[in-house]
């Protein structure tokens, strides 16, 4: 029996005559102590849990998922930092379940960045807290046509008329109302669209049974925030300090909570040998880690050159690109950025396709980023030319400084294959920018040779401002798109049946250039500007966070920037000859 249903048996005219196990006049009489009870369950939610859970329910609160509800229940504004396998997806949405039960008629919402992946939480986490403790099933009215679930569109309605329901960060949510919400993975939510459209959502209160409405009651104007750690020089920080500034201020309305791996481990949530497999990786990066496993906010929030905001809003490829694809503009081409690695350095490749506009620039959309070990430079090249012909590029901008150049000399000879046994051509040079180097390179030339195939960038501080700033730029409207985040693109593989099938390795290795791009974004915003007269000097905040997928994308950038300068002044020369010859 749900707790609505008790608490209207003492109104209910229907009540005489029928068998409850209990009498209107045993109910009147324990009104009083039931409502002391509910308010004391407010306080304590998980002993709420406890006492409807049964004696037959397996569940088991571990002692910090009691302080975490207990937290959340009796504060209005809450931010948790907390690293993956700690549950604080599980235990906020069986928050949110809590308060729909003990506060009547309150609208709580789950929003994230996107609204499949909100949907997808929400459905997942209610239905396991369902599955385990059936108590909290029997208060949602799941009868035909009330309680709903889709790919994008959840609403739970509980028998004492609450609800939970998805709201989505975009104009569409614009003008609802909701009582309170949790924002779920707030890294990734647009700064704009919840100040402006999800948070003013909740500027109504709870409508009591009597009409009034009780403004203290923490559950009106809720936001509760969950999140791993992110960039310091993002909206979901700037939240953190100004809420962790307000827990100073006013601690009975406002609270703080973080943790490590060390709590989820400690309690055999999360397999220890599977955090020293992560650090034994190749693509570890201590960042990284110290981000999803310590809840360690990375970056400066000072001096960062690039923009975290910016590099979020413009992670909008679903699928990464592993060769060449017809599907796009006929003149669009790819470009290879790569940076040189040997002896404890990786070579990193960015793959760009190029898409030109009818008007500005070229859409440029990092598809997919290689790591190669550090092998003998031959390897290296076989690997690079075979990426080439893969992706059909048209160009491979490479770092021709220091040890660059020892990679250019294997690029300019033919090689075999020695998986197929074919053979790999000579690429020649298209240009550059240094002259020296280029002369080196002017005779690789002839039938058995790939024409114009490499560009040779000998960077330096003028030409580094250039590109620099042009990124920045380029980011900053929209011209350079890039692979969504590693968990979005994991939940929607996992809502796919080829996902589901995969086994481990198989989905990691889909996962990767996601995982990637992440690292190159932890790499940008390591990176703080130090001006040199009018030179743009970036150095790593964090000497042990690398640049070198940085640099690869810079060259690839670089390469396109010069590609679309030469066609501007071809076309303003074509102009000013068409005004010549009519003048005459």
């Amino acid at each position: 029996m749900a707790l609505q249903d008790i608490l209207s048996l003492s109104k209910s005219k229907d009540f005489i005559g029928k068998k409850q196990g209990m009498s209107k006049e045993r109910l009147d009489a324990q009104l009083g102590n039931l409502r002391n009870k509910i308010a004391f369950y407010r306080e304590y939610p998980d002993l709420f849990i406890d006492d409807i859970k049964g004696p037959d329910c397996s569940f088991k609160f571990y002692f910090y998922q009691r302080v975490f509800l207990r937290i959340v229940m009796r504060h209005r504004y809450v931010y948790a930092t907390f690293p993956r396998a700690y549950s604080k997806s599980f235990l906020s949405m069986m928050a949110l379940m809590i308060r729909c039960i003990l506060y009547p008629n309150s609208h709580l919402f789950v929003t994230t960045g996107g609204k499949e992946q909100a949907a997808s939480i929400t459905v997942a986490k209610i239905e396991e807290i369902c599955h385990l403790i059936p108590s909290l099933e029997s208060e949602i009215n799941w009868e035909r046509g009330i309680s709903k679930k889709s790919k994008n569109d959840v609403k739970y309605i509980f028998k004492n008329g609450s609800s939970i329901d998805i709201l989505a960060a975009t104009e569409r949510s614009r003008g609802q109302r909701r009582t309170g919400g949790v924002m779920e993975e707030c890294v990734s939510i647009d700064q704009k669209m919840l100040n402006e459209v999800i948070i003013p959502t909740t500027n109504v209160d709870r409508q009591l049974p009597d009409g009034s409405r009780d403004r203290n009651e923490p559950v009106n104007k809720s936001q509760i925030y969950i999140t791993t750690a992110g960039w310091k020089n993002s909206f979901a920080f700037s939240k953190l300090i100004e809420l962790l500034i307000r827990s100073l201020l006013d601690p009975d309305e406002v609270m703080i909570m973080g943790g490590t791996y060390e709590t989820p481990v400690k309690e055999g949530l999360l397999n220890e040998d599977f955090v020293d497999e992560l650090k034994l990786s190749g693509t570890y990066q201590e960042d990284s880690f110290d981000r999803e496993y310590r809840s360690k906010w990375s970056g400066d929030v000072e001096n960062a050159f690039y923009s975290s905001e910016e590099f979020d809003k413009h992670r909008v490829l679903l699928q990464p690109e592993y060769e060449y694809s017809g599907r796009s503009s006929k003149n669009a081409y790819y470009a290879l950025g790569v940076d040189v690695g040997r002896t404890g350095c990786t070579t990193e490749i960015c793959v760009f396709k190029v898409t030109p506009q009818p008007q500005g620039t070229a859409l440029k959309s990092l598809v997919n980023i290689y790591t190669f070990d550090a092998e003998h430079f031959e390897i290296q090249a076989i690997n690079i030319k075979k990426l080439y012909y893969k992706y059909k590029a048209r160009i491979v901008a490479i770092d021709a400084n220091g040890l660059g150049v020892g990679l250019v000399d294997f690029m300019t000879i033919a090689q075999t294959d020695p998986e197929t046994g074919d053979v790999l051509p000579a690429f020649g040079v298209e240009g550059g920018t240094a002259e020296e180097v280029m002369e080196q390179y002017k005779k690789v030339k002839g039938p058995d040779v790939e024409e114009n195939a490499l560009y040779l960038i000998k960077a330096n501080a003028p030409i580094n401002t250039e590109a620099y700033a042009y990124a920045r730029g380029q980011m900053s409207s929209g011209k350079v798109k890039f692979l969504t985040d590693e968990q979005q693109a994991k939940i929607k593989l996992m809502d796919t049946k080829l996902g589901q099938n995969m086994t481990v390795d198989k989905r990691n290795e889909y996962l990767q250039p996601f995982q990637l791009t992440s690292i190159l974004k932890a790499q940008m915003l390591n990176l703080v500007e130090d001006n040199e007269g009018v030179n743009i000097i970036l150095k790593q905040s964090n000497k042990g966070i690398k640049k070198d997928k940085f640099s690869a994308f810079i060259y690839g950038l670089y390469y396109i920037k010069q590609d679309e300068d030469r066609k501007k002044k071809r076309k303003k020369t074509s102009i000013a000859e068409m005004v010549f010859y009519s003048s005459n």
